[in-house]
Order: C-alpha cells, then sequence, then structure tokens
C-alpha cells in the first residue's frame, strides 16, 4: 500500500469511493507515458492492471458514483483490449523465449525461434497500434473524462452513500467469498482448464476488493490479500500453458494464435512434453494454495450444512496509540479481531 493515500476505518462509502477511483485514474495516467513509448512491457502491464483495478472499482460502486460516458465502460473496455494485445504477446514471448527455448535443440530450438521471430513481429504491430491509439482523439476524451472523474466525481444518491465504506467493503469481501467457496474449481479434485479460468476472474474480482478494503480502511485482511495475489498469478500461468498446448495441438476451442497457425502446426517433440509438465507443477501448486484459503474459510464451530464458508481467523494487526503524557511515549497495541 502506498503512503498517499491515508487509511481510515471512519471514511464513508461515499469518500471511500472518491478516494478509490481517483487512486485508480492517477495510478492508470502515471503508466500511460511508458506505455505510449513502448519500451518497458512493464508499463503496458501495469497501465493494463489500472484499467482492470479502476473497472472494478467503478462496478463496485455504481450505486455511489456515476462515471461520465466517455469513461464508461466500453471506453475503459476498449483501452483494455488495446493495451491487452501488446501484452498477451509480450507473456507468450516472455514464456517461450525464457522458460523452454534453451532446453529445446536441433530442428525443433529453430522452428521455435522462427516462431519467436514472428511473434516479436507481432507485437512490433501491436505496440505501433497501442502507441497511435493512445496519440488519437478518442484516447484523449478518454483521458480528460478520467481526470475530471477523480477531481469532480458525480455522486448518485441511493441512500447508502453516508454509510461506513468499512462496512460496506467487508459485506462484498464476504459476499464474493461465499461466492468463491462455491465454484467448482474450489472443489472439484481436478478442476477442468475452463474451470480453473473462471476461478482466476472470481479470485481476481475478490483480491481487488480486498485491496481497495487495505488502502482505503486501514484494516486489511493481510493473509487473503496475499492468498489471492498467488492464487491468481499460479491460474494466470495455468492458462497460458493450457492456451499454448491448445495452439500446438491445433484445437480450436480457445482464441485463435497470436500468429499464423501454422508456426504452430506440426510435430513438436519436446516443447509440448515440457509445456506439459510445466503445468502440472503449476497445477500441484494451485491445490497446495487452495488447501490454505479453504482451511482459512472453514466454518468456525457448528453451522448449517448448506452454510457457506467464510473468514474465520483474520490475523491481528498492530494498532498505534499516542499517549498524552508529558513524556510523550508511544505504546503499541496488539488487537485480535
Amino acid at each position: 500500500m502506498k503512503a498517499a493515500l491515508s487509511a481510515s476505518p471512519a471514511l464513508t462509502v461515499r469518500e471511500g469511493a472518491s478516494r478509490i477511483v481517483a487512486r485508480q485514474v492517477r495510478e492508470l495516467l502515471r503508466w500511460e507515458k511508458g506505455a505510449r513509448r513502448g519500451e518497458d512491457p512493464e508499463a503496458v502491464h501495469q497501465m493494463r492492471v489500472q484499467v482492470r483495478r479502476l473497472r472494478a472499482a467503478l462496478a463496485l460502486f455504481a450505486s455511489v458514483v456515476r462515471p461520465p460516458k466517455r469513461a464508461g465502460r466500453p471506453r475503459l473496455r476498449w483501452l483494455a483490449r488495446t493495451l491487452g494485445r501488446v501484452r498477451d504477446l509480450d507473456v507468450v514471448t516472455a514464456l517461450l523465449e525464457d522458460r523452454h527455448l534453451p532446453h529445446l535443440e536441433g530442428v525443433e530450438a529453430a522452428r521455435l525461434e522462427d516462431l519467436l521471430a514472428a511473434l516479436k513481429e507481432r507485437r512490433w504491430r501491436a505496440q505501433r497500434k497501442l502507441t497511435a491509439s493512445l496519440a488519437r482523439g478518442r484516447y484523449a476524451k478518454l483521458e480528460r473524462a478520467l481526470r475530471d472523474l477523480a477531481r469532480r466525481p458525480r455522486f448518485v444518491s441511493r441512500g447508502r452513500e453516508e454509510a461506513m465504506a468499512a462496512r460496506h467493503l467487508t459485506e462484498v469481501i464476504h459476499r464474493e467469498a461465499r461466492r468463491l467457496a462455491t465454484h467448482r474449481g474450489m472443489s472439484e479434485r481436478r478442476p477442468a482448464a475452463e474451470d480453473l479460468h473462471a476461478l482466476r476472474i472470481a479470485i481476481k474480482r475478490l483480491r481487488y476488493v480486498l485491496e481497495f478494503h487495505a488502502e482505503t480502511c486501514g484494516i486489511a485482511f493481510d493473509e487473503e490479500r496475499r492468498l489471492t495475489r498467488l492464487l491468481q498469478d499460479c491460474l494466470g500461468e495455468i492458462h497460458d500453458h493450457d492456451v499454448l498446448l491448445a495452439w500446438l495441438g491445433g484445437e480450436r476451442s480457445v482464441p485463435e494464435p497470436p500468429v499464423e497457425a501454422s508456426l504452430f502446426a506440426g510435430a513438436w517433440r519436446v516443447l509440448p512434453e515440457r509445456l506439459a509438465a510445466d503445468r502440472a507443477r503449476l497445477e500441484r501448486r494451485f491445490l497446495r494454495l487452495r488447501r490454505q484459503w479453504l482451511a482459512r474459510t472453514e466454518p468456525a464451530g457448528a453451522v448449517a450444512p448448506l452454510e457457506a464458508p467464510r473468514f474465520v481467523r483474520l490475523e491481528a494487526a498492530p494498532v498505534q496509540l499516542r499517549l498524552a503524557p508529558a513524556q510523550k511515549t508511544v505504546a503499541s497495541l496488539q488487537i485480535v479481531r
């Protein structure tokens, strides 16, 4: 959490929404120059993440904040797709080049080098389109609307805007956690690829709310945030492997490859085996993380059989209390929620 945003559990929903939305806008625009230049893949990645976080924040506070039309969901979805075309190519290229190319030899290594060259050429084209898009009027209008949203948010009065933000966010966290507990990916012994992909999206949604809670209210679900981050990252890597394995196998049940399908077609002897082994390792890691998550969300005491699991063991958080005597000493009190 960055110190620029002072956290307070006493914020109202309106105040919390205003702070969270403004922060996402600032972070999004902070990465725009690097994404426009295309010199740092991390800038594209971070700008895309901030677009997703802003969309999540606007959905979370849809009953409180009304974004201008030029900063609404369709415009943000367009920006996310434009950034995603570059980012997806970065992910695939890095996975193949850094993790698998060094272990291939002969003809198969040469084929993969040809494939990587084609991916980099496609990435260059996608970056040119991204740079052009960020220089055009459509993005300029979106940027102005976002800055206006951060400075002067338009509030909607529907009865809960003066409630405590901490309570509102906690209610959403527990609702998303209950929804997560019933997901097939959290119960199947060997979840299918499509279930894991859907689970990743659900975990990401919960993670964002957990992070908004920590950044704004100062009362953090620290272990839950850590686990959602690890689960999302692991499931993201599993999805990348599933897509690559499908492309190499010529399957059409996944998105079309970013280069000509002929570059993936044909006999790959070692690469699919390495991808499958890597994928199996990632799945074992996911199952370990899932066990840790379920251990934290088991019901406490006797509950109805159909009651969904909930958070029951929240870690202690140090709270600093400033005492008023002449010596101006500071005491640290450990509070367990």
